[in-house]
């Protein structure tokens, strides 16, 4: 049975990051004491823990100017926690950290074992009741697993957000009162920069009343680096976001659209960073998550996707992926997480670790 810890939370700024600190504080703790450990076995870089912290402090400008408040909340996070904000900004900093991994950044043991995250759009025209849905496994090294955890917040005007994210990060996708949802695949571009950290956007986002100021969020940002960004409303207008640092694509879609690790957009597509991807699987995966949706065009059910989230084909580089036998936890890429939102409904699905062995559980705002 899925157990992940769902943690309530009020108000916003530094009082919500004193809440969420103090509620998780131990297991903040030990994330914020281990983390360097997945990044610096993995580069070729001459590099250690006071490096990677300095390069994350390149964004604090950028963070602070984008969202006072959010940044208030990262120092209330540290302070609950009883953590130095560094500590906490290097764990809000995971997936930007992740592009020094690319072989022709400084990569050295990933690129063969790199999987990723695998999400769905589905818009209304799509589905069996005519309401839109939004899906993803989240795929990251094993050890990510143990920090899992669910956020309800509401916020001092009553809007409230439900958030899947790690223990001491902000957010990483997730649903909003308002109807709006987010989930989302890592890319790695050549353009990365001193910029906006990807839970900040992805909070940001879900502060938003509308779909259209959720898409400028994404859109108008100085983005530290690269994501696919998937927005769903309750109203039915949908959007997938690819961007870099500097560039954005907004990939058309009729009825449904899956993605995975790779750029889609050609012009994009030269921007991703050489042998990023060292193997086939994103685009077995986006190909195996497309074919399904396609052939239950007019048909599809949240239940549909939750068996998609299961699929395992290409096993153990799948949709729902395990690792390869043997593998340490902070080398071993599985899906710690996945989710299936009903914006409309205001209902999210959530699995941890492995969805085809965790099930799933039901929330709602």
């Amino acid at each position: 049975m899925e157990q992940t810890p769902l943690i309530e939370l009020k108000g916003e700024g530094l009082a919500l990051g004193q809440a969420h600190g103090e509620a998780l504080r131990d297991i903040i703790k030990e994330f914020a004491a281990r983390a360097a450990d997945v990044h610096l076995p993995n580069l070729k870089l001459k590099t250690d823990r006071d490096a990677l912290i300095a390069l994350c402090r390149e964004n604090v400008g950028h963070l602070q100017k984008y969202s006072p408040v959010l940044w208030a909340e990262l120092e209330g996070v540290a302070q609950g926690a009883d953590l130095n904000l560094d500590d906490v900004l290097l764990l809000n900093s995971f997936l930007e950290l992740d592009d020094l991994r690319a072989p022709t950044v400084g990569g050295r043991r990933l690129a063969p074992a790199l999987w990723g995250c695998t999400t769905f759009n589905v818009k209304p025209r799509a589905t069996a009741d005519g309401r839109p849905l939004l899906g993803q496994t989240y795929d990251m090294e094993l050890f990510y697993a143990k920090f899992n955890v669910l956020l309800k917040i509401t916020g001092p005007d009553g809007r409230q957000r439900l958030i899947y994210t790690l223990s001491g990060i902000l957010g990483l996708n997730g649903l909003n009162s308002e109807g709006l949802a987010v989930v989302i695949n890592k890319l790695a571009p050549v353009d990365g920069r001193p910029g906006v950290l990807y839970p900040f956007i992805a909070r940001r986002l879900l502060d938003q009343p509308r779909v259209g100021d959720a898409f400028g969020a994404v859109v108008f940002t100085d983005r530290a680096s690269g994501l696919n960004w998937q927005l769903s409303s309750a109203e039915g207008p949908a959007f997938c976001l690819e961007t870099t640092a500097t560039r954005y694509a907004n990939l058309p879609f009729d009825f449904s659209l899956a993605h995975a690790n790779h750029y889609l957009d050609p012009q994009l597509r030269a921007l991703e960073a050489p042998n990023w991807l060292s193997h086939g699987g994103s685009f077995v995966r986006q190909q195996v998550a497309q074919a399904f949706l396609d052939e239950r065009q007019g048909q599809l059910t949240a239940e549909q996707l939750k068996e998609l989230t299961c699929n395992h084909v290409n096993h153990p580089r799948s949709i729902c992926a395990h690792g390869n036998p043997g593998e340490p936890d902070h080398f071993s890429f599985n899906s710690i997480s996945a989710v299936i939102i009903e914006p409309a409904e205001r209902r999210l699905h959530f699995a941890g670790c492995h969805p085809c062995l965790s099930g799933y559980r039901t929330l709602t705002l």
